[in-house]
């Protein structure tokens, strides 16, 4: 089945109208940028606030918004709907992500702006930012579907989201060297540590492992995610 531009708008714009009224998705956006504006009042924080508030900003609307909209279609039954329509599976979920992505990715650049840290390559950022934006919106779709209603993503996508944002700070309490291990291969670490390489002026090089780490993890999700979804469209 070829990509539609016409299914891909209409259900684009059917997830415009459904964000401007739903008060705990702007509650999610509006974090990471408090964050922000917290850090950037302490020089001392402003460089860590860079990969930490990028790694914020991706769980929390990536994944965590992302996770809310699938699941409060589940509830309308509305998803059900969009897979048994003409749509293919690409089109659905590049439908149902988009928005949350292109946000996902300006509320980086926000940060860094208020941070005072938007610096270094351009591209390489919109990079590392859209590629974790995708990692992310991934996740989040498959807590979606998997959670039966909205108050159910909270159960399933809390434990792996904080996983994610929380890696480090996990590593430092726990002296595991497994724990250790598994931290060190998590994408945000990764996304962090590249963020931090492109603003202090590094190039692309610098970051190559970090990029593909987080380009492993990318196709691994995908994998996931549309395996979950043709199950619960054949369900």
């Amino acid at each position: 089945m070829t990509f539609s531009m016409r299914r891909f708008s209409a259900i684009f714009r059917k997830e415009v109208q459904d964000f401007k009224t739903n008060s705990q998705t702007l509650i999610m956006m509006a974090m990471p940028v408090f964050f922000a504006i917290l850090f950037s009042r302490a020089d001392n924080f402003r460089e860590v606030g860079a990969g930490t508030l990028t790694a914020m900003a991706l769980v929390m609307v990536g994944g965590f918004v992302q996770a809310m909209l699938i699941a409060e279609e589940k509830e309308k039954n509305t998803l059900r709907v969009l897979m048994l329509s003409p749509a293919s599976s690409i089109e659905v979920l590049i439908g149902k992500s988009s928005l949350t992505g292109l946000i996902t990715v300006a509320i980086c650049f926000i940060n860094l702006l208020i941070l005072g840290k938007l610096e270094g390559n351009f591209a390489l950022l919109l990079l590392i930012f859209v590629l974790g934006m995708l990692i992310f919106n991934l996740i989040g779709t498959c807590i979606g579907l998997l959670a039966q209603n909205v108050p159910q993503t909270s159960t399933i996508g809390l434990p792996i989201l904080m996983t994610f944002l929380l890696g480090d700070l996990i590593g430092m309490f726990v002296k595991n060297e497994v724990v250790t291990k598994i931290i060190d291969y998590l994408p945000t670490r990764h996304i962090g540590l590249a963020v931090s390489s492109v603003i202090k002026g590094e190039g692309f090089s610098a970051i190559a492992s970090n990029l593909l780490n987080i380009t492993i993890w990318l196709v691994a999700v995908l994998v996931i995610t549309l395996f979950i979804y043709r199950k619960k469209q054949m369900d």
